[in-house]
């Protein structure tokens, strides 16, 4: 009798194991599934700014920062000198012998500026822009990026047409600008360089750019810029998208053949690149997209 009740409590005990193993499995194979999948988190943005949602001023402080750039990759001391903002240059005691300790040198570089997020406040005229993004440096092959998660606050005086950057070694947690109504007198380098009309046919080539580059040098973030309900209805894993991709990049083109916005609540650009591939691009806000495609 007390063998029965031993062997039915190991059968017991078995079978409890060979449930949970089933569980644990099932679980398992749940979490890889991409209905799972969640959306990489947006960072937040300090100082309580606003995000930027005008186009001309988005690529105003992309030209501010581009120009800066090249000043840089030229090793112009003087016009570096005179863009720095003033508080920049007094908190760091920074002349032309000791300019390269902080801002760095990328010497015989193309750069240009990518940004991923900008944010403004303004006091009267005077706006305070924080810009967080890569630089690039551009050859004729690809673009490669020399410095991820660059952080600037661009001070921007409206009444007089001028700017002064602030680059950013760490996020602070107040702001470093004490005083950014007070006036930035005009000298011969920071004069701000308004934007070109941005034009829908721009922003189509700069989304296509974009994503054909995410997809050649980053294809695990470019599987994050894909909408949703296209993700799930036609990768249900990263792996499966990966490879697809892998298997299809040679049929895809950055440049635009066609370009027409969609109407509705949302900005929507329907691309067609010279391969006539469709690609529908969501904008959430000035350089953050979503998209879908189709392979012609």
């Amino acid at each position: 009798m007390k063998k029965k009740k031993i062997i039915r409590f190991s059968i017991i005990i078995v079978i409890f194991l060979i449930i949970f193993g089933i569980v644990f499995l099932i679980n398992g194979l749940h979490k890889n599934n991409d209905f799972d999948y969640q959306e990489p988190e947006s960072e937040k943005i300090p100082y309580e700014m606003e995000p930027v949602r005008e186009y001309s001023y988005f690529f105003s402080v992309i030209n501010i920062l581009n120009q800066y750039l090249s000043y840089l990759n030229d090793q112009n001391n003087e016009a570096l000198l005179q863009i720095l903002h003033p508080e920049y240059l007094d908190l760091y005691k920074i002349n032309e012998h000791n300019l390269y300790d902080n801002l760095g040198e990328f010497k015989s570089l193309q750069l240009s500026f990518k940004a991923n997020i900008m944010a403004y406040k303004t006091y009267n005229n005077k706006y305070l822009y924080y810009v967080k993004g890569d630089i690039v440096a551009n050859n004729f092959e690809d673009n490669n990026i020399v410095e991820e998660n660059a952080m600037f606050l661009i001070n921007v005086d409206y009444d007089n047409i001028t700017y002064a950057i602030y680059p950013l070694n760490y996020l602070y947690e107040i702001l470093p600008i004490n005083e950014p109504e007070k006036d930035i007198i005009l000298n011969n380098y920071n004069e701000l360089i308004g934007s070109n009309v941005i034009t829908k046919d721009y922003i189509c080539n700069l989304y296509l750019n974009d994503f054909i580059w995410q997809v050649n040098n980053n294809p695990q973030k470019s599987y994050d810029l894909l909408n949703s309900d296209f993700r799930k209805k036609e990768f249900k894993e990263k792996n499966k998208y990966l490879s697809f991709i892998d298997d299809n990049k040679n049929k895809l083109s950055s440049q635009v053949f066609s370009c027409s916005s969609l109407s509705g609540r949302e900005k929507i650009y329907e691309v067609k690149d010279m391969n006539f591939n469709t690609y529908i691009f969501t904008e959430e806000s000035i350089m953050k997209y979503k998209v879908e495609f189709t392979l012609k």
